[in-house]
This record gives C-alpha cells, sequence and structure tokens, in this order.
C-alpha cells in the first residue's frame, strides 16, 4: 500500500514508513528498534521528528502522512490543499492507521 509525500507526490510504501525509515535516521540500530514498539502518540515526539528531519523526512501527525521525503527537492513546497485534506483524515479516522492508509492510497494522498 503506498502515500503519496505532499510535497513533491513520490509514493512510498506503508510498511517501509512503518518499519524501515527509522533506520534512515542517525539512531542505533537498538534505538530504532526500539522506536517500531512504541505506541503511536510517542513515535513523533520531539525527538524522533527531529531525527527523521535530519534524513529528510517531515511528517503529520503518524508516519504515514508524509509531508515532505528525502526526494523532494530542496525548496519545493508542500501542496496546502493535499496537507489539509490528510490532516482532516488523520483527525477523522484518530488511531485507525490501517484505514487511514488504505483511504491515503485510495485518493492518492
Amino acid at each position: 500500500m503506498d502515500v503519496h509525500c505532499s510535497t513533491c507526490g513520490e509514493p512510498w510504501d506503508v510498511y517501509h514508513l512503518w518499519h524501515d525509515a527509522v533506520f534512515e535516521t542517525a539512531l542505533s540500530h537498538e534505538e530504532a528498534e526500539a522506536w517500531r514498539l512504541l505506541p503511536r502518540a510517542v513515535k513523533l515526539n520531539e525527538r524522533y521528528r527531529k531525527e527523521f528531519h535530519a534524513a529528510g523526512w517531515e511528517f503529520g501527525q503518524g508516519v504515514i502522512n508524509v509531508i515532505r521525503c528525502p526526494g523532494c527537492p530542496k525548496n519545493a513546497k508542500p501542496n496546502l490543499e493535499r496537507m489539509q485534506t490528510k490532516a482532516a483524515l488523520e483527525d477523522l479516522m484518530g488511531d485507525e492507521e490501517d484505514g487511514l492508509a488504505a483511504t491515503f492510497e485510495d485518493y492518492r494522498l
């Protein structure tokens, strides 16, 4: 299942975002493994957001809401309408990440 970056439109596999993208950060292997087991509410606290940002990632409320990705051109700006739509869907669906991922894929978000 793919979701798309709000800035460049690059498709990203949901499994990669949930399980592998954390290994692209400067976290140690052990820290990255531990991150994968954290509850959703903690996965993007300030510390982890900084780690992801340094690796080229920016997310909404969860890691499947990709706002910027490592493939984005340096000065590219996110599509505001796409960002607002994805944020509203995140609010609506809450912790139902599988349903959110399916909705993002269905609408190429």
